[in-house]
């Protein structure tokens, strides 16, 4: 019975391995409903139970998590659903020749491979170990991996850094094979140690290649998007700056006509025709409104943000509404733009492809003392993700940090962020609170 159990509980290690591979190495998509999850795994759970009771070699119980697993990928991804399948070879691949460094290490020592694999070995419960110890650090600090998580929502491989990782596993599960076959070439014993010795310094290198590209290549992404946010809010510069020179204009051109508009008024009003200069003040107010053709939020990098994207997506039918002002904060612009480009583009993009009545994005500020409230929110349709939110765009390098990076910024200055949904009667809207605590400047 408990020989049983433990066989179950290293085939939900195998599937938690390949589900964390996936998603940290090959930048799966997978699930995002905790529902979902939890249904998933409840599955798993039960099958493992019915196959233990029914299977006697075991057979089954080890493939489990490899049918679980494509059936994963198979359900989770939108399309190259078939292609997906082929992932558990690499991986395969990666999780073999991690575990079996220590057997090719033993064998440096030993006669036969066959000895070392048909003797109980204590690395495997050394594994099991290392591996829950790992898990409830990644539960410790879910914080730290909720930003991560929400980071790498706007990363992807690019096509040849997959088909690399991929051959990469592909080759280290051919190699893994090769050398746990090692008795079988016939070769004397000291080509057969040194063949295992070039294997482990291979697997080694491979599975250390294969974690610095990833990093690397997240890296890269990030100064790619930092590149680009530079060159929005330069662009956001320029727009306010023509907007300005606009509205300047036009106040010089009322301003000059303002002596003939009074002189008028006054001439209507001494003929007592107090209609027709109620009707003239009337339209004199509506050219004055049209001078200030601007949102106000009282800091002029947030102004030049949000009146370039308002300027961009008013043939889109979306509104901006603004309450409240928000003081010039002691704040990088870099960071600034991160949290107001990225929010603001987040909700045009849920409203664009929504079909709710009213388009609008509200933006609230508060503050008090040292510390000032944001609060974005737009109407949504019924969300289904439960909460949980990531970029539709398919170039997600080229289109903004996402909430990831927003988090990063707030934190840079010890401030807080959340995310909800809200339901207001029949309506639903997506609702993002910041909260950051500094000094302001004057």
């Amino acid at each position: 019975m408990f020989e049983k159990i433990y066989m179950m509980l290293e085939s939900f290690e195998l599937l938690i391995i390949f589900i964390l591979i996936a998603r940290y190495i090959f930048f799966e998509k997978l699930f995002y409903n905790f529902r979902a999850w939890c249904l998933y795994f409840g599955l798993f759970v039960l099958s493992e139970s019915f196959v233990s009771f029914f299977d006697r070699e075991g057979m089954m119980q080890i493939a489990l998590p490899f049918l679980f697993f494509c059936m994963l990928i198979f359900l989770s991804r939108k399309k190259a659903k078939i292609r997906g399948l082929f992932l558990v070879v690499p991986i395969t691949g990666m999780i073999i020749s991690f575990i079996t460094v220590p057997i090719f290490f033993e064998y440096l020592f030993s006669y036969s491979m066959d000895s070392i694999l048909n003797e109980d070995s204590s690395w495997m419960g050394i594994f099991d170990v290392l591996f829950w110890i790992s898990i409830i650090m990644f539960w410790w600090k879910r914080k730290k991996l909720k930003l991560l998580e929400e980071t790498m929502n706007n990363r992807t491989l690019s096509k040849w850094e997959r088909n690399l990782i991929s051959i990469t596993g592909l080759f280290l599960f051919i190699l893994s094979t090769l050398l746990i076959c090692v008795d079988e070439l016939k070769v004397a014993s000291i080509y057969a140690k040194f063949l295992v010795a070039f294997g482990i310094i291979n697997i080694l290198f491979l599975n250390v290649s294969i974690i610095v590209m990833v990093i690397q290549g997240n890296g890269k992404t990030y100064f790619q998007q930092a590149a680009i946010l530079n060159e929005r809010y330069l662009k956001a510069q320029l727009e306010h700056f023509k907007t300005y020179q606009e509205t300047q204009r036009e106040t010089r051109r009322v301003y000059h006509d303002m002596k003939n508009h009074m002189a008028c008024l006054y001439n209507l009003i001494l003929e007592g025709k107090n209609e027709e200069a109620g009707e003239y003040i009337m339209d004199l107010n509506v050219q004055v409104q049209q001078i200030d053709k601007e949102l106000h939020t009282g800091n002029d990098i947030v102004d030049a943000i949000i009146n370039e994207k308002y300027i961009n997506f008013k043939k889109d039918f979306i509104s901006f509404s603004i309450e409240g002002k928000l003081l010039n904060l002691a704040v990088d612009a870099i960071d600034i733009c991160t949290i107001f480009s990225n929010a603001i583009d987040n909700a045009v993009e849920a409203l664009k492809s929504s079909s709710v009545s009213e388009k609008k994005i509200q933006i609230q500020f508060k503050q008090q003392n040292a510390m000032q409230y944001i609060r974005f929110r737009n109407p949504i349709q019924q969300d289904k993700r439960s909460g949980s939110f990531f970029t539709t765009k398919k170039d997600c390098i080229n289109h903004g940090f996402g909430l990831g990076n927003i988090r990063i910024s707030v934190e840079k200055y010890k401030g807080h962020m959340e995310y909800f949904i809200e339901n207001d009667g029949e309506e639903s809207f997506f609702v993002l609170e910041i909260i950051l605590f500094m000094q302001f400047t004057t």
